[in-house]
């Protein structure tokens, strides 16, 4: 709990450091980790468009809460839980008008490449705890949206008792994924989207939606708009972007 503390008030300082670059036209988007790709091929193709720069802070979406509630400056927040989004609208630091559900995403298992092993479903879900050694990479549940998620999924699946004392915490999900492609976890839960990308690590399980929340990706802006701000989030609506979240595997409607 402390290095988690210790981590947040980091990079609430790391970033507080850079605001001093902003120019007053800059958009600044606070985007979970698992976002990378998307929030990079958005702010590129806006820039490019408008001439607007883009400016990302990219971290778990815990992480960007806390440097939300500390005054960190941004106009934009994607947040991979709907709990942290009711965090800071708590807190009246977002427009509640702007808030909605952009995309959604599922949990995998994900085992390293060597691992070829083709499970099937009642096999994985009665015997996971017994099909690797070691820890399990998760993201760290306390503040990591993926982690929540993945201990949802533990409690579902009735393993948690199994598993005591074998997580390995990440501090965002990509995190949690390198960890499995170097070989430090023989298994991980991780985002389906994170893993398709990965050429080192085989996806072996994907998680029924049942077994957690809705795993969904929630946007918001500043209550002080700007008119670039203003533009963007009518460049959110179009169709352009709609295909990068669908290329990169997320899913703009609900699994079933």
């Amino acid at each position: 709990m402390k290095k988690a503390v210790i981590l947040v008030l980091l990079s609430i300082l790391l970033f507080s450091c850079n605001q001093s670059k902003k120019n007053k036209d800059d958009i600044i988007l606070f985007v979970a980790s698992s976002l990378t790709n998307v929030a990079q091929n958005i702010a590129g193709n806006f820039e490019n468009k408008t001439g607007t720069k883009v400016k990302l802070n990219i971290a778990s979406s815990g992480i960007l809460a806390r440097q939300i509630e500390n005054g960190a400056n941004f106009d934009y927040y994607i947040s991979a839980n709907r709990n942290w989004m009711d965090y800071v609208d708590s807190l009246q630091l977002v427009e509640r008008a702007t808030i909605s559900n952009l995309a959604s995403n599922r949990l995998v298992a994900v085992a390293p490449l060597k691992n070829t092993h083709n499970y099937k479903r009642e096999e994985f879900e009665n015997n996971f705890t017994k099909l690797f050694k070691g820890r399990l990479s998760i993201g760290d549940p306390g503040h990591v949206p993926a982690g929540i998620y993945a201990m949802q999924a533990i409690t579902f699946f009735e393993w948690k008792n199994d598993l005591e004392n074998r997580y390995l915490p990440a501090k965002n999900v990509r995190d949690a994924l390198l960890m499995v492609e170097m070989g430090e976890a023989e298994m991980g839960i991780v985002y389906e989207t994170d893993a398709i990308k990965s050429n080192k690590i085989n996806i072996v399980y994907q998680f029924p939606p049942e077994c957690c929340e809705s795993i969904d990706y929630i946007g918001a802006a500043n209550k002080k708009r700007s008119e670039n701000l203003n533009s963007f989030l009518l460049y959110l609506q179009s169709e352009e972007v709609k295909n990068i979240w669908i290329t990169n595997g997320f899913n703009l409607g609900e699994y079933e």
